[in-house]
Order: C-alpha cells, then structure tokens, then sequence
C-alpha cells in the first residue's frame, strides 16, 4: 500500500513538474524611489462595472502591496488577464506613501485623495515600455496618462 501511494505521489509530481505554467505575460515594478511605498492596482472598464471617471476609482477596501525603496516587482498575469486588460484598455497603479498609507485611515486616504502617483496605462503604453513601471516615472514614461503628471 506505501508503495502504490508513494507511485501516486510520484505521478502527481511529475505530472506538475511537467505542464508549463498557466502565465503568458508579466509586468515589472520598479520602486526606485528613496521612500517605502504601497501600490494598488486594477484593471477599470466596462466588464467590472467601473467608472470612467479614474480619480474616483481609489479600492472601497484598503489594500495594496507594500513595497522597499529599490525594490522590483514582477507581477505575472495569465491569458484572461490579458484579455481583459486589452479590452478594458486601462490599468491603473495607485501608489501611496508607506507612512501615509499606515498612518491614515482608509477613508481618509481616499477623501483627500492622498496618492503621491497615479499611473492610467493602455495596453499600448505597456508594450512600448516593455512592460516596465517605474516610480517615480522615468522619460520614456512622460506620455502615459499619470497624476500628477510627468515632470510635476
């Protein structure tokens, strides 16, 4: 019986082992600022209800992932992702201030809108900047949508 099971578990290995991952696509997160920061992001357009108007568009709930000062992130996305990404044509990157993201409650974040960057990135932009976010943004970043915007 211990070596059926253990043949079991040795086929389900493998068998994992052997399919490629379910991931096509993946963005990278630079925080290259000298600060700590959180980031939020969402993919906004008509297949999640979400509004147009993007300054409105903070999480009803906190959340966000905290990253270091010199940090990298990649972010791995699937195929369905993707597709949505493309139709919707907007990901949006909220980025916070780890101090101000922990000091202040979540409603008071979102009232006073106490984002220090926004990013509204197409599918376009994404391509042309290989898939590379960068805060603060860089110039091959001065011609995605951002607030503020670039060079402010």
């Amino acid at each position: 019986m211990k070596v059926l099971k253990s043949i079991a578990l040795l086929f389900v290995l493998l068998m994992y082992t052997a399919c490629p991952l379910p991931f096509d696509e993946e963005f990278r997160f630079h925080n290259n600022s000298p600060r700590d920061v959180y980031i939020d992001w969402k993919i906004i357009g008509r297949d999640f209800g979400g509004s147009l108007y993007l300054d409105t568009a903070i999480s009803k709930t906190k959340g966000g992932t905290f990253y270091e000062q010199g940090e990298n992130y990649y972010y791995r996305y699937n195929s369905g992702t993707e597709r949505l990404f493309k139709q919707n044509d907007t990901l949006i990157l909220f980025i916070f201030d780890a101090d101000t993201f922990n000091m202040y409650s979540w409603e008071e974040i979102q009232r006073d809108y106490k984002v220090i960057q926004r990013y509204d990135i197409s599918y376009e932009n994404m391509k042309y900047l290989k898939y590379n976010i960068t805060y603060p943004p860089t110039e091959a970043m001065k011609d995605v949508k951002m607030y503020p915007p670039y060079g402010q």
